[in-house]
């Protein structure tokens, strides 16, 4: 939406002057609504994608975690199917909590653990990037 237009000259050079700012002026306001536009829709659809990629992440712990749940009764009731039906459980607990929170819920509640655990936070920060950097190096 590139507007051109030629900077009206006058015989007075304080009134070309002002033209050419009021030009500039709304090139800019120009390029900054269009910025401001282009950001608007890129957060929107990083926010829809972040928002189907928790969906699906939701929908494959419960598969996971319903899987778990069926074989654990061919383990018998010995100590292994119990730890099978308690990590279906977690999956299923995670799986649930997917499902209820969104990722700006998710985001406040890693701020709250942080907050409160901060020695545990530095720590699994520091693992975590240890592990992707690890993980990238490869």
């Amino acid at each position: 939406m590139s507007r051109e237009t030629t900077p009206q000259f006058s015989s007075n050079p304080t009134d070309t002057l002002k033209n050419v700012a009021s030009d500039v002026r709304e090139g800019v306001a120009d390029f900054a609504s269009q910025t401001r536009d282009k950001a608007s829709e890129l957060a929107t659809a990083a926010s829809e994608s972040a928002g189907r990629q928790r969906e699906n992440a939701a929908k494959g712990l419960h598969r996971a975690a319903s899987a778990i749940q069926d074989n654990a009764g061919r383990l018998g009731n010995g100590k292994a199917s119990q730890v099978a039906r308690k990590v279906a459980g977690g999956m299923e607990s995670t799986a649930s909590y997917l499902d209820d929170h969104d990722i700006s819920d998710m985001g406040k509640d890693v701020m709250d653990v942080c907050r409160r655990h901060p020695a545990e936070a530095i720590i699994a920060s520091l693992a975590i990037g240890f592990l992707v950097g690890r993980a990238l190096k490869r």
